[in-house]
């Protein structure tokens, strides 16, 4: 059995792989030619994350700690596994229907597989923030895929 250290350890190097790479998909991005003298582009949130997250994972793998050991025993594996196909589902389903309705079913779902049961706390929630993003988005100049709801409306 792992020792915490080494679990934590593990962790942050397969975090900081992680980074790592999504850094190096982050400079890979396109940046439209009307946006060469902005300090701000495509790329400089996941430049940003990148960073952050190779510099977080770092600290982590040097940072010192106690020995204990340490299990996966208790760890909730099919609530993981869900989350990770509502993921899935999210990045497949978000062009045909949509970043609202898309971003509405998926936080809807992952509050239901996280334990709320409330219909009427689940919807509007969900829909609220959905919403509360296109409109963040939309203020800041960014266009969002109405899907299926755009060409049903023309």
């Amino acid at each position: 059995m792992p020792t915490r250290i080494q679990a934590e350890r593990q962790m942050a190097l397969a975090l900081l792989l992680f980074s790592l790479g999504y850094l190096a998909l982050g400079w890979r991005l396109s940046v439209p030619d009307s946006s060469d003298d902005s300090p701000f582009s495509a790329r400089s949130f996941p430049i940003a994350l990148g960073v952050l997250g190779a510099l977080l994972s770092t600290l982590l793998m040097l940072r010192p700690a106690a020995g204990e050991p340490v299990g996966v025993a208790g760890f909730a594996w099919g609530r993981t596994a869900g989350l990770l196909a509502l993921m899935a589902g999210f990045a497949l389903a978000i062009t045909p229907l949509g970043f609202v309705p898309t971003s509405a079913l998926f936080l809807a779902g992952g509050f239901r597989l996280l334990g709320e049961r409330r219909p009427w706390v689940l919807a509007p929630v969900a829909l609220g923030v959905s919403l509360g993003f296109w409109a963040l988005f939309r203020a800041l100049d960014v266009t969002l895929d109405w899907g299926v709801f755009e060409r049903l409306l023309g």
